[in-house]
């Protein structure tokens, strides 16, 4: 009677082991996510709305990397500051709308609305006074930390160009 008494207690002791490991696991994934969560949060909400650029030190890494449609773009936090630059120099009510977002692992996708009026230069382009208004995906790997290391944005420039009014020209053919 002892020994199946004595396995019983065994196997309670080791579900228990694993029960509490599991909990752990979970609740530091929940941990993370809840940071993953909260940068996006100041990287769309502080630094891009409300125009804090200060705010992506603590949320990025210093080698951060941001690609548009597959062009890289940034390579640390000072390029990311300047390319964030081009975009409220061009559109100071510049707002971004998250619509849908989902975290896997380390890596969040978002899908996103971009809203604004060209009343500055917008890179080489002069100020034209029209409302833009696009959608775009994003793909945000973090670190271990939660930091922000790599953004991947995709959306229509050529939409945001003809909404500003300017046109597709077709070559001069001879």
């Amino acid at each position: 009677m002892k020994p199946p008494l004595l396995t019983i207690a065994l196997v309670v002791l080791i579900m228990a082991s694993c029960n509490r490991k599991e909990r752990l696991l979970q609740e530091e994934m929940m941990t993370m996510e809840n940071t993953i969560k909260n940068n996006l949060n100041t990287l769309v909400d502080s630094c891009w709305n409300n125009k804090d650029l200060e705010l992506l030190a603590p949320i990025s890494t210093e080698d951060f990397t941001r690609t548009l449609n597959g062009i890289k773009v940034a390579g640390n936090q000072k390029e990311l500051q300047a390319h964030i630059n081009v975009y409220l120099t061009a559109f100071p009510d510049l707002n971004i709308h998250l619509k849908n977002t989902y975290i896997k692992d380390n890596q969040l996708f978002t899908h996103w609305t971009f809203t604004g009026t060209n009343t500055g230069v917008f890179g080489e382009f002069r100020a034209t006074g029209k409302k833009a208004k696009v959608s775009g995906m994003s793909l945000l790997s973090f670190d271990s930390d939660g930091k922000l290391y790599r953004e991947e944005v995709y959306y229509n420039e050529l939409d945001l160009l003809q909404q500003l009014g300017y046109t597709l020209v077709p070559p001069a053919l001879e």
